[in-house]
C-alpha cells in the first residue's frame, strides 16, 4: 500500500517491490556486508549504501528515458538523485506527511512532464548546437531562442 506511506522510505520501499528486493539484496546488503568487513563504523553503514542504491537506480531510470527519447536531459537524474535522496532523511510517521508525499509526487510528475517537453520541442524546432555525440548530451532548451514570428 505504498499510497498511504506516511515516509518517503516506505514509499520507495513498497512502490516497486521486484525493483526493491533486487537492489537490496544484491546491491545494499552487499555494501554493507563489505563495510563489516572493513570496520566500518554503524553509522556509516546505512548512508553509504542508500546512496549507491540510489544513485545505480536514477542513472538506470536516466538511462532508460535518454534510450526512449533519443536525448539526454538530466532532469530525473536530479530530481530523483537529489530531492529523493533529501526526502529519506525526512522522518515522520505522522498521517499529514502522506499529504506532502502526494504533493510531492504530483508537484514533480508536473515538472517532469514540462521540462521533458520543452526539451522535446526544442529537439524537433531547434538546430543542433553540435556535432555528433556531444548534441545528444547538451539541452537545446536551455539555449535555444523561440521566435515569435
Amino acid at each position: 500500500d505504498w499510497w498511504n506511506s506516511t515516509s518517503y522510505a516506505r514509499f520507495y520501499r513498497t512502490w516497486n517491490c521486484v525493483v526493491h528486493d533486487w537492489l537490496y539484496e544484491y546491491v545494499y546488503r552487499d555494501i554493507v556486508y563489505w563495510q563489516r568487513k572493513q570496520g566500518e563504523g554503524c553509522a556509516r553503514l546505512r548512508c553509504f549504501p542508500m546512496l549507491v542504491v540510489f544513485f545505480i537506480s536514477s542513472v538506470v531510470h536516466e538511462y532508460i528515458l535518454a534510450f526512449a527519447f533519443k536525448f539526454f536531459y538530466p532532469v530525473l537524474l536530479i530530481m530523483f538523485g537529489g530531492f529523493g535522496v533529501a526526502f529519506m532523511f525526512v522522518n515522520s510517521n505522522a498521517r499529514q506527511f502522506n499529504i506532502f508525499l502526494w504533493v510531492t509526487l504530483i508537484l514533480g510528475t508536473g515538472i517532469l512532464m514540462c521540462l521533458y517537453s520543452m526539451e522535446w520541442y526544442a529537439r524537433i524546432n531547434c538546430p543542433p548546437l553540435y556535432e555528433g555525440f556531444l548534441d545528444y548530451l547538451v539541452p537545446r532548451s536551455l539555449v535555444c531562442e523561440f521566435s515569435q514570428g
